[in-house]
């Protein structure tokens, strides 16, 4: 039997559709597990005991109605049993159709339902999203399912010759951007954080990072710290977080990943709803604070919240020493 599995587009998502890949093989041992994605999150399902392929999709393939009927049919010769869309597109919902799989499952969303075999009721509650991807199985798992990421004896074994020659053994991680820009931790903070620290850094990010990374290092003259923000691929910088010591991270695709690698995570959320996207993993913990507004006081559903600035240093200490206990 072959099962498809349409991935969500980002990272963050990408890492939290795990659970529901770990448990949809857990439940099949036996069929032959498909992830279908975009290329730019391919590196998460890369190597994972629970997939058996990766279709991965170039972004260009599904900016046009011609190229997204072509990635559909192209999928028909896979002869799907069976496939899941886990992201609550049109589109998506539309290629499964177009690939023939015989049974389809998806959410209510977006007008799709005659494009799916088996319509799921969004619930009304508000749910982790891994939850939500896995509430499109039966019977959930009773108890909490953590992604996990898989990597090669030649990856890691790259990863050690690399860390060596950056010069640090077991850095701490900093994860500093994300792709909201309300959601980007400011340099400012960051250097009040480690001002002073004795531990190694690794600034870890994309190229559009790079400048600001180069700005937080000449602003931290007392610190051992380094950018490698767009010198490696995903999965290598992957490889390289994995080496780390504990991660600092705003709310974005690294820190989910980081949490996902069972790497002491702290994780700062303003904007976002940690309800429903926190990372997951057995030594992840959020920082709670609102949206750099100005204001006195900051509320969210009639509930206070700390304000970013008023993190102090000793915060971070202390929750990095209970992570590194667990």
């Amino acid at each position: 039997m072959k099962v498809a599995v349409y991935s969500p587009n980002w990272i963050g998502d990408a890492v939290m559709a795990v659970p529901f890949i770990q448990e949809l093989k857990k439940r099949n041992p036996t069929a032959k597990l498909i992830v279908i994605c975009k290329a730019w999150v391919s590196d998460i399902f890369e190597n994972h005991k629970a997939v058996d392929q990766i279709i991965s999709i170039p972004n260009s393939h599904l900016n046009s109605f011609l190229g997204t009927i072509k990635t559909g049919l192209m999928l028909r010769d896979m002869k799907f049993n069976l496939s899941f869309t886990l992201t609550d597109s049109f589109r998506s919902a539309f290629i499964l159709w177009l690939s023939g799989s015989k049974k389809r499952y998806g959410y209510n969303t977006q007008m799709r339902s005659f494009l799916l075999t088996h319509l799921i009721l969004v619930s009304s509650e508000t749910i982790h999203r891994s939850k939500k991807y896995l509430g499109l199985l039966n019977n959930q798992p009773s108890k909490n399912v953590y992604p996990k990421l898989y990597f090669t004896k030649t990856e890691k074994n790259w990863a050690k010759e690399e860390m060596k020659k950056i010069g640090f053994k077991n850095p701490v991680a900093l994860l500093p951007y994300s792709v909201g820009k309300n959601r980007t931790l400011p340099n400012q903070l960051l250097k009040k954080w480690i001002n002073g620290s004795h531990n190694n850094y690794l600034i870890f990010g994309s190229k559009n990072d790079h400048k600001n990374s180069i700005i937080l290092m000449e602003s931290c003259n007392n610190v051992s710290i380094k950018s490698i923000c767009g010198i490696f691929t995903l999965r290598e910088s992957m490889a390289l977080l994995n080496l780390c010591n504990f991660a600092l991270a705003a709310d974005s695709g690294l820190g989910h990943i980081s949490a996902s690698l069972g790497i002491p995570t702290i994780s700062f959320f303003g904007v976002g709803n940690q309800e429903i996207t926190a990372p997951l993993g057995k030594k992840a913990y959020v920082i709670r604070h609102c949206k750099r507004c100005g204001k006195k006081e900051c509320v969210e559903k009639n509930e206070k919240v700390l304000c970013i600035n008023k993190i102090t240093k000793i915060d971070i200490e202390n929750a990095a020493k209970n992570l590194l206990v667990l």
